[in-house]
């Protein structure tokens, strides 16, 4: 997918006598080539629109200046649903554009909605609002997708389906129509990723061809503006236990003689954003985990003395590094909870068994207790320190000796405290909320 979150150049309006079309363009026929002059004059004749309550499919194709490659995509849509005879319409959810692409979707008979809010995501959430069918497929408006091939998904969705994404990898990409990057580090990194954090045997979450149930999908509520929709459509989906399937489809170059909305970095990285703030387990609980435990057993292996292993020593130096990796674990630990618990609250995921029984367990007032008395045995620590040192008419001590003491004890009293925080900042997102 290819598209512009920030704001689009703006080339000089084409009047009705300007042609978009002077050549055939790449990944055309010639018999493609026309005039917007020519498709206001002579327009092409065009099966009556269904009732709104009969339309089955709408095909809606995302806009922002594509009238070299608009034609065919909106062509290739009509025919199918010609071939098919599916009671359908194609909707072009433009998002300012200054090329003609308007008049061209006019004149070949789409329904066009305006979306004035900027982005790919924003102009699919309004073209899938103002969308009359009962199944919606998107696709993008610059004729890398063949519209032509949506028979398999609109199968899927007759036979129960809620999403059917389509699945480049396995349809085939052809030379030229994705970059190396993308196509064998970004998508497959970040599919894998999708698959390990939601559990969903999606192959190519970022497919831009794909088809669902229009119901199902606005019961999701997407919100995302930009590129990352791609993601959040199929991550809400799984975590609402949608019934996702995949079909093969292919991709091709892209007809356009302009550069691609896409921005490699930037979107990408949107992308690996959003998969991560769904994923709170895995930016937060299960890192913090493997801390907590790792600096819990170099801080308790240590307490009695340095330790050898083979020409190594690990001594009260490495003791300090340990009860720092506890501290970070802890508090990423204390974060995954707030994280989940806000999560629910907000509607993002429903809230698991398990963090029910994590709240019960974890009220303000027991948190309060175990807090206390973790923080008054690293106090009490620190004082029995500052005794040794004071027996000795505070003067020179061996550093290592009393560091074994005053290093758990000042983990005790920071871990303690935190506790006690966490579980009343838990306790205030509970509150109750009024308008």
């Amino acid at each position: 997918m290819k598209w512009l979150t920030a704001a689009p150049q703006s080339p000089p309006r084409l009047s009705v006598n300007q042609k978009f079309y002077s050549l055939p363009q790449k990944g055309m026929d010639p018999g493609d080539a026309m005039s917007v002059a020519a498709l206001l004059k002579h327009p092409p004749k065009l099966p009556p629109r269904a009732p709104a309550r009969e339309v089955e499919l709408s095909i809606v194709m995302p806009c922002l200046n594509e009238a070299e490659t608009l034609a065919i995509c909106i062509k290739k849509a009509n025919a199918f649903l010609a071939e098919q005879s599916i009671s359908g319409e194609v909707v072009v959810a433009d998002n300012g554009s200054t090329d003609g692409s308007q008049q061209i979707a006019n004149a070949l008979g789409a329904r066009i909605v305006h979306v004035p809010a900027r982005g790919y995501g924003a102009a699919l959430i309004g073209g899938i609002e103002a969308a009359r069918g009962r199944f919606v497929a998107i696709g993008d408006a610059d004729n890398s997708y063949d519209f032509g091939s949506l028979a398999p998904f609109i199968s899927e969705l007759r036979n129960g389906a809620d999403l059917v994404m389509g699945n480049r990898f396995r349809g085939g990409i052809q030379p030229g129509a994705m970059p190396p990057l993308h196509r064998w580090l970004g998508n497959p990194v970040l599919s894998f990723l999708g698959r390990a954090f939601f559990r969903i045997s999606v192959g190519d979450f970022h497919c831009g061809l794909r088809a669902f149930r229009r119901e199902s999908i606005q019961a999701l509520e997407l919100k995302t503006s930009g590129m990352e929709f791609a993601s959040e459509m199929v991550v809400r989906a799984a975590i609402g236990k949608l019934d996702i399937r995949e079909v093969p489809t292919t991709l091709a170059p892209d007809g356009r003689s302009r550069a691609p909305h896409l921005r490699t970095w930037r979107d990408g990285w949107r992308h690996l954003r959003f998969l991560l703030i769904y994923a709170p387990r895995f930016l937060f609980l299960y890192p913090g985990l493997a801390l907590a435990l790792i600096g819990m057993v170099g801080v308790l292996g240590l307490a009695q003395g340095d330790i050898r292993v083979g020409a190594v020593e690990f001594g009260v130096h490495t003791m300090i590094f340990a009860a720092m990796a506890v501290l970070m674990g802890s508090q990423l630990i204390g974060l995954s909870i707030m994280a989940r618990r806000y999560g629910a609250i907000a509607g993002m995921w429903p809230e698991s068994g398990l963090m029910r029984h994590v709240r019960s367990a974890f009220t303000v007032e027991r948190a309060c207790v175990a807090g206390g008395v973790m923080l008054a045995l690293g106090i009490g620590g620190a004082v029995t320190a500052t005794s040794i040192w004071a027996s000795t008419g505070f003067g020179g001590l061996d550093p290592s000796e009393l560091m074994r003491l005053t290093i758990p004890s000042m983990l005790l009293g920071c871990i303690g405290l935190q506790m006690v925080v966490t579980a009343f900042f838990i306790g205030l997102l509970d509150q109750p909320r009024g308008r």
